[in-house]
């Protein structure tokens, strides 16, 4: 299996221009696919429905959009009817099969007073694969504090535990009047025929979490390096898929800044792809395409076995 997570900065590349095809282009070959700063209804990206227009270039895949900023853009006309619009920002799941659920799991933010800092989250979905059923998250941390940062892992870290009480998007198989416990409304038809959706322990976490290695929000997910025994894979953590690939393609380094002057003026690894403590001897392969000029970053891939 193919995962790939690509900031792609609304599409705007190194040269100044948004093409949404390129970015498509590039993620073609991906079973599963995160994506960060998608928009919808923005100015600067034409008003475009940018969910819509990627998935129009990949016909063959499921996908889900996980708008965590949302504020108003809508139009009156000179009729004083409302043309409702949102302008929306967030993070995007493709698959190459069905996206059994979504939800998008809100992530904390600290008002500021000069840098811009708008809401973000995590968009979950879990998709049934041919190995099995898995939870993948396509998340953006904020860009500013790294406490802030450590707030939001923790968020998503308590979100990941809490998962097996919660169960699937319904759990039940009927509906019942709470005083006299018989069966209501069968003709409602509430799961719609189907069985009840999985919601399984293991979770991948995929995308920018504009934090560098063995930094603070980065300890929080893989925990600290041991002097005598490295960093341990536990069941129910996470490991750094670039750290356990058996094999490695690139220096590692996800994002580099444009123009010349922005700070910090040298590439980062910000770009993330965190899989199950169980799988450490599972990743195979992990690469950046550090060619790839569509977006300030990098696509990173990782490609795993099956057991």
């Amino acid at each position: 299996m193919k995962l790939v997570s690509y900031n792609i900065r609304f599409g705007l590349g190194l040269e100044g221009q948004i093409d949404l095809k390129r970015i498509a282009d590039t993620v073609r070959d991906a079973d599963v696919v995160a994506l960060q700063e998608v928009e919808r209804h923005w100015q600067r990206s034409g008003m475009a429905d940018q969910p819509a227009l990627i998935a129009g270039h990949l016909p063959d895949r499921y996908w889900v959009y996980g708008p965590a900023f949302d504020v108003n853009a809508s139009e009156t006309t000179a009729e004083g009817h409302v043309i409702n619009r949102r302008r929306q920002f967030g993070t995007m799941l493709i698959s190459r099969w069905p996206i059994v659920s979504s939800r998008l799991i809100p992530l904390p933010k600290w008002r500021t007073v000069t840098n811009f800092n708008n809401e973000s989250g995590a968009l979950e979905g879990v998709i049934e694969t041919p190995g099995g059923t898995l939870r993948i998250y396509s998340l953006h941390l904020s860009s500013l504090g790294g406490e802030e940062r450590v707030e939001q892992i923790r968020r998503l870290l308590d979100h990941h535990r809490t998962v097996p009480t919660q169960g699937g998007a319904w759990t039940g198989t009927s509906l019942f009047d709470p005083g006299t416990q018989q069966e209501v409304g069968p003709s409602q038809n509430w799961s719609n025929g189907e069985a009840i959706p999985p919601m399984p322990e293991d979770a991948i976490l995929m995308g920018d979490f504009n934090s560098e290695p063995e930094s603070p929000p980065y300890l929080e997910i893989v925990g600290a390096r041991d002097t005598a025994s490295g960093r341990t894979a536990y069941q129910r953590g996470f490991i750094d898929a670039w750290e356990a690939a058996e094999d490695r393609e690139g220096a590692g380094e996800t994002w580099w800044p444009d123009p010349p002057e922005r700070a910090p003026q040298h590439p980062m690894r910000l770009d993330y792809c965190f899989l199950p403590g169980s799988w450490d001897k599972r990743v195979k392969r992990a690469w950046i395409e550090e060619g790839n000029t569509a977006s300030d970053h990098r696509p990173l891939w990782v490609e795993v076995s099956d057991s």
